[in-house]
């Protein structure tokens, strides 16, 4: 059985990630391919000789189709693994033109963001033979926004590795270093965390770093600059996200809505402890006072509050969270996700 995993892209992201994962665990398996339907910055290289993404930066083309059909001809593929929208688009039309195809939906929780693709979601499904929903909370949007039935989508958390995300030689200990990774994207609540910074501005003991990329990059930096805070630094991309988490001592998650929250298993997977907003789909991995701390989304000041409970939280305390943090994220390892998606792969060729 040959595996076609189609993505939008392979910049960044969880849904990348995952492809990621599964394509260079075994480098030289020649019955799985990956194909990307646009170049986009900054762009993962993925590590197989299968892995091929179409040289175009429009959203819109329709070029990719002739060349994914013929790679459904030429290697003979028998599953077709959608993740993100367009990609999921061009499924359900190669799905209609190979009818033998295992037409699989992967759902990474764009079905929150568009009402649109809501809709489209629910037309296209009719034709899937399998979905997948990458937490609870997205499933039960899916059921509620695109009228799918809960019975019929597997939930399938997304895996961190973690031999790469691991704790290395980091010693936790006092909290001095507070960092944000993500998309620089309003629903990521980077402004939220900008402002909780600048309301530490003046403690001496205190550092905000914040790391990643988006279509509000310019907007941030203004705003930091504004704040006139010395504290406060964004370092914008970082290919090494690891080396990033064990450099802090807290990894805070403002998120306004979040599919499920790979920064929270990776941060907890290298053994620092997370602060998240309390959201749908985020607290399925971060469990207030066990494997992390949630606070309630809202005024600044809550995560402010937050911050400032966790700062004077007792030693013991902040170990035991760290451990069991750290337990946690194993759960999400991708020879786990392997195997369950091996076995969602034999009940849906069925």
């Amino acid at each position: 059985m040959k595996i076609l995993y189609l993505i939008d892209n392979f910049s960044l992201g969880g849904a990348q990630s995952v492809v990621r994962g599964l394509m260079e665990r075994d480098p030289g398996n020649g019955d799985v391919h990956a194909m990307a339907l646009r170049a986009k910055d900054p762009e993962y290289t993925i590590v197989h000789p299968n892995a091929v993404c179409f040289q175009s930066r429009s959203k819109f083309s329709l070029r990719p189709l002739r060349q994914l059909d013929k790679m459904i001809r030429e290697e003979k593929i028998g599953v077709l693994h959608c993740q993100l929208p367009r990609s999921i688009v061009f499924g359900y039309l190669l799905k209609r033109k190979h009818p033998g195809i295992r037409y699989i939906i992967h759902e990474q929780g764009d079905v929150f963001e568009s009402r649109m693709y809501a809709l489209l979601l629910r037309m296209i499904a009719v034709k899937a033979d399998g979905i997948i929903a990458c937490s609870e909370a997205t499933r039960r949007a899916m059921e509620e926004r695109s009228r799918i039935a809960a019975n019929r989508v597997e939930v399938l958390y997304n895996f961190v590795d973690p031999e790469r995300f691991s704790p290395g030689g980091r010693q936790a200990g006092t909290i001095a270093k507070i960092a944000f990774a993500g998309r620089i994207e309003k629903r990521k609540g980077w402004r939220e965390f900008v402002q909780a910074a600048a309301y530490f501005c003046f403690s001496e003991k205190l550092s905000f770093l914040m790391a990643g990329t988006g279509s509000e990059d310019r907007l941030l930096l203004r705003m930091i600059g504004k704040q006139a805070c010395p504290n406060i630094r964004f370092t914008g991309y970082q290919p090494s996200m690891e080396a990033f988490y064990r450099d802090a001592d807290l990894v805070v998650i403002p998120s306004h809505a979040e599919p499920m929250g790979m920064v929270a298993i990776e941060a907890m997977a290298c053994g620092t402890p997370v602060l998240a907003a309390d959201v749908p789909g985020l607290n399925e991995i971060v469990r207030h006072g066990l494997t992390g701390w949630t606070y309630p989304l809202g005024p600044v000041t809550e995560l402010i509050t937050a911050i400032e409970t966790i700062l004077e939280c007792p030693q013991e305390e902040l170990q035991a969270v760290i451990r069991r943090g750290r337990e946690h994220a194993l759960a999400f390892s991708l020879a786990i996700f392997a195997e369950r998606l091996r076995e969602f792969y034999r009940i849906h060729m069925e």
